[in-house]
């Protein structure tokens, strides 16, 4: 294993609090804006929440970051509960609403070596968040006892598989971690995959870690076009076989890795 650092009238209402380091962070939601949140938000996405080793909550770092648009698989099972969610974001303007599950994301430079876009990923296994978004108890498991799969392929087939322990990267001597989350940049030294494929597809699982290849818990997994293309009725152009044609974002980057295909016209 590699450790690496890494409204209307409401009828209902669900109420999310998270503690952390004393701060209680309350936001009211009626019952279809509850049930949104649940495949479109994680825990706690906010840069002015501090981490708090006492709950076990490590929010991510950084200015400027909000939560929303994250891909979310939640499995809920008798004894264990994970939510795991990944998206794409333009790393100083904010989450990207995926189209048909596809995240259009700008290409270049946001610092040398960086890409404009970053990808974040959240691991709940039992915060109130999620106490609150399944509307029962769960019990708590610590993070530190699960083994964590980043998986990138970009268009041109090349891969790359990172494992690692949350322990390893968060190291909490305190209690348990029961919030982990993360914003990585494509063009991190430690990612060895190239930087300027126009498709990637990211994948992050977390596992038992029984000491072999344990059973998969959960995954969320999400498809990245870089481009600065605006979609049309949920379509790219691209170049086809020498022909410029429109097709629809969830079909790009299949285009590309069977086809060598293009994103945008094709020109002379």
């Amino acid at each position: 294993m590699t450790s690496t650092i890494f409204r209307k009238k409401l009828l209902m209402l669900a109420t999310i609090t998270v503690l952390v380091t004393g701060l209680t962070l309350t936001t009211t939601l009626d019952d279809a804006e509850a049930k949104k949140a649940k495949n479109a938000d994680v825990s706690v996405w906010d840069s002015d929440i501090a981490l708090d080793p006492f709950t076990g909550i490590f929010p991510i770092g950084g200015s400027g970051q909000i939560a929303g648009n994250f891909a979310v698989e939640t499995k809920d099972k008798k004894d264990t509960t994970m939510q795991v969610g990944l998206r794409a974001q333009d790393r100083f303007d904010g989450p990207i609403e995926p189209i048909k599950g596809v995240y259009i994301v700008p290409t270049g430079e946001s610092t040398p070596g960086l890409r404009a876009w970053n990808f974040d990923f959240s691991i709940d296994s039992g915060s109130e968040f999620l106490v609150t978004q399944l509307g029962k108890e769960i019990t708590t498991s610590n993070l530190e006892d699960f083994d964590v799969v980043l998986e990138i392929k970009d268009a041109e087939k090349n891969k790359f598989k990172l494992d690692f322990d949350l322990g390893g990267v968060n190291a909490n001597p305190v209690g348990p971690i029961v919030l982990s989350q993360q914003s990585w940049n494509i063009g991190f030294g430690f990612l060895d995959i190239p930087v300027d494929s126009e498709a990637y597809k990211i994948s992050l699982s977390v596992l038992e870690d029984d000491g072999k290849k344990g059973k998969k818990i959960a995954k969320s997994k999400i498809t990245v076009l870089v481009t600065d293309q605006v979609p049309e009725d949920g379509k790219l152009d691209i170049c086809h076989k020498d022909k410029t044609k429109s097709v629809s974002v969830k079909s790009v980057a299949k285009h590309i890795e069977k086809h060598g295909d293009t994103i945008g016209p094709c020109t002379e």
